[in-house]
């Protein structure tokens, strides 16, 4: 009786931490963040004619979510070829673009860049979006001059792969 009286706890206590927090539902007016993820980006609306433009990889514009679906709607291509990333969860749920920006996530986590990871790291990078490509290299570079990413053997296979210059950065 005691197991059963456990499991049956158990299964009460599961069905309440599956519960999730309240999210509040986007209102076209919502302003959400939007951050470049590569440089010389620009959208101009052709509803309210607005323009916005990310001069450089990591700029912010604001924009409401009603230009974000107007944008989404008429051009995938800025969010699935990584040049803009909504920072609204609510967002890039709604346009399904979590997996995307998770392969993003993944290049531009230091600690991925390990001996044991180096072939999936170069060929996740072959296969982004060319425009993106050059922000990775540059976000690589950082790593290897701030040095969070010191292994010689993975710099060596970076450079060869990516066809880039790094070990210059080494102390």
């Amino acid at each position: 009786v005691d197991v059963e009286t456990t499991e049956e706890m158990n299964e009460k206590t599961t069905k309440t931490t599956k519960k999730s927090v309240k999210v509040e539902p986007l209102e076209d007016s919502d302003e959400i963040e939007v951050v470049s993820l590569v440089p010389n980006v620009s959208y101009k609306d052709s509803r309210t004619l607005d323009m916005y433009e990310w001069q450089e990889a990591g700029h912010v514009e604001i924009m409401t979510f009603e230009t974000l679906k107007n944008l989404w709607r008429n051009n995938k291509g800025y969010f699935k070829n990584l040049w803009l990333k909504p920072m609204d969860n609510r967002v890039v749920s709604k346009f399904g673009l979590a997996k995307t920006y998770e392969k993003y996530e993944y290049l531009m986590e230091a600690s991925n860049y390990k001996k044991k990871n180096i072939n999936a790291i170069c060929e996740a990078i072959k296969a982004t979006p060319n425009g993106l490509k050059f922000a990775i290299c540059d976000k690589v570079k950082n790593l290897v001059i701030d040095g969070e990413v010191t292994d010689v053997f993975v710099i060596k296979e970076l450079e060869k792969r990516l066809q880039i210059d790094l070990i210059e950065f080494l102390d």
